[in-house]
């Protein structure tokens, strides 16, 4: 070993734990370490003290370029929002110092921009300026408009990117092709109207990125195992991005239910996920987490995510947000910066993307494979309407929220092992 890791700060320790998961991936190092995967967790993504030993043998593992990569590189400081807020009004300012400012951004978060260059977030004053652009029409095709317009929003988390919206039609057209189809049209027309006033490149884009479904959405998932699933866990550094994608893969829930979730919809002592009310097309329904999910969430999410409100409430007071609203996510996050996240890890293992709406294909067949009816599976995933729900409990077989639980427990796909 040619570093003294005794003279390494907790810092450059955690950067060279993380650069080593980067270089092997989340389980080989653990097992390499010879420490448990959330013990690894913990050290990259807390401030939980790593221990002398741990360190040497990643050391040994990173080649001399790697050592002196995460040592000598640039230096972290903290940085609060308002700090972030001034530079960014000094860019606007400055512009010698815009254009470094844009070169560096570039260089180290390239691929990012270029996701978030693509998302319109939409605010209420778009939604406004929408339902008085529709003056002049039938009352009956406002409400109509209006209605699907807000469904589509609410789904995406009022972001609307090219992957989300063709996530959200897939969706929909799972439940109806003419709830898909009016969706669409929504979107089409609200771009068209609001988006290309603001912006008209990013609402050609959008615009062209999706079409209106004819007839029932027409779309092969990609086959994906479980082994596959995890390894792509393993290589997504956002940790918030990283408990998205673990409910998602583990739960078969829409992107949108899971993105939508408030902390009170997650009951985890009783490891249950309380997924919406009932409506005109679906039942009140529920979904489960698994133990070692429970597990990970307490001790690895929840820390996190309380650190992120702790960090970031005085800028989203500072922007006029509705704190109280945005603490009560379960997922305080741009949809769009989970999705960034996620798609890298894919790359990482796959060398290509699939969407996200493929890991409730994948939840659905891995269930199925393991004997479970179909039948419990369209339960567990929400697709049974009110009507069909009442007639197979009263007619056919009475299943209590228990055995869907018991069922999900023994054939559901788990992506995480105690330790």
């Amino acid at each position: 070993m040619l570093t003294d890791v005794t003279k390494l700060d907790e810092e450059q320790r955690r950067r060279m734990l993380k650069k080593l998961v980067e270089k092997l991936g989340l389980t080989q190092t653990a097992k390499l370490l010879e420490i448990g995967r959330s013990t690894l967790y913990r050290y990259i993504n807390t401030n939980q003290n790593i221990p002398l030993e741990t360190v040497r043998k990643a050391a040994d593992m990173l080649t001399l370029d790697e050592l002196s990569d995460v040592i000598y590189g640039l230096k972290v400081v903290e940085v609060d929002a308002t700090t972030a807020l001034s530079v960014v009004i000094k860019a606007m300012k400055d512009e010698k110092f815009r254009n470094f400012f844009v070169s560096v951004l570039y260089q180290y978060l390239g691929e990012y921009l270029k996701n978030m260059s693509s998302t319109y977030i939409v605010t209420e004053e778009d939604v406004k300026r929408f339902e008085k652009s529709l003056q002049g029409k039938t009352k009956s095709t406002i409400d109509m408009r209006m209605r699907y317009l807000i469904l589509a929003l609410t789904r995406l988390g009022y972001e609307l990117s090219p992957d989300g919206i063709r996530d959200l039609l897939a969706e929909l057209s799972e439940e109806s092709s003419n709830i898909a189809r009016h969706a669409a049209n929504s979107l089409k027309l609200f771009i068209k109207t609001v988006i290309r006033e603001k912006n008209l490149q990013l609402a050609q884009f959008l615009y062209n990125s999706f079409k209106v479904p004819k007839s029932r959405y027409k779309y092969r998932p990609q086959p994906l195992s479980l082994e596959t699933i995890r390894d792509i866990f393993d290589n997504i550094s956002h940790l918030g991005a990283r408990a998205f994608f673990l409910l998602l893969a583990e739960s078969g829930l829409r992107v949108g239910e899971v993105y939508s979730l408030k902390l009170d919809q997650l009951d985890l002592e009783n490891r249950v996920i309380k997924v919406m009310k009932e409506t005109e097309t679906k039942r009140a329904y529920v979904s489960f987490i698994h133990i070692e999910t429970k597990k990970w969430l307490q001790e690895i999410y929840f820390p996190y995510r309380e650190e992120f409100i702790r960090t970031y409430e005085p800028a989203v007071k500072q922007i006029g947000a509705d704190v109280e609203v945005w603490k009560q996510k379960l997922f305080p996050f741009q949809l769009a910066d989970l999705r960034a996240s996620i798609k890298e890890g894919m790359r990482k293992v796959l060398s290509k993307e699939f969407r996200l709406y493929d890991l409730r294909s994948f939840f659905a067949s891995y269930m199925i494979k393991n004997g479970v009816s179909p039948m419990i599976v369209n339960l567990l995933q929400g697709r049974a309407p009110p009507t069909q729900f009442q007639i197979l409990q009263n007619h056919y077989f009475v299943m209590s929220e228990i055995e869907l639980q018991r069922i999900f427990d023994e054939k559901g796909p788990k992506l995480l092992s105690l330790k």
